[in-house]
């Protein structure tokens, strides 16, 4: 058991940092010399950041649950609707904060269409890792 209470550890400690990155990258000022767009020129490079990250910080959310429990609560480890949607909504919570944030940062911009996108972005990771790692969402 005590191998278990380690992987626990491991799985929120790897949300918990992904999160934090995701927060500093939020609120540090972008080089001038970073690409705008992927290099086929079609898809603006923070969109890609955006999915790739808020996609993941909810899979992440979805396989720590599912294999350890909620933090403050080991006992429930199954991967219902209510486990997915309280993840995608506290990752797209997540997603509102850092904008807002960034509102108040005189070198970035808060933009709505950005919410939106982290929410979808969250949804789809968090139904991504349920379908691929878990039983069905009941």
């Amino acid at each position: 058991m005590r191998g278990t209470d380690r992987s626990v550890s491991t799985l929120w400690l790897g949300v918990a940092v992904l999160a934090i990155g995701i927060l500093v990258a939020s609120v540090i000022p972008v080089p001038a010399a970073t690409p705008q767009t992927d290099p086929t020129g079609s898809i603006d490079t923070t969109t890609l950041l955006h999915i790739a990250g808020y996609a993941t910080l909810a899979a992440g959310g979805v396989v720590a649950v599912a294999r350890e429990g909620w933090p403050w609560r080991r006992r429930s480890r199954r991967v219902g609707i209510g486990v997915v949607a309280g993840v995608v909504a506290a990752v797209a919570l997540f997603g509102v904060a850092t904008e807002v944030l960034q509102g108040f940062i005189p070198w970035r911009t808060f933009a709505v269409a950005e919410i939106g996108l982290n929410a979808a972005s969250a949804a789809v990771g968090g139904l991504l890792a349920t379908m691929w790692f878990y039983r069905p969402v009941e």
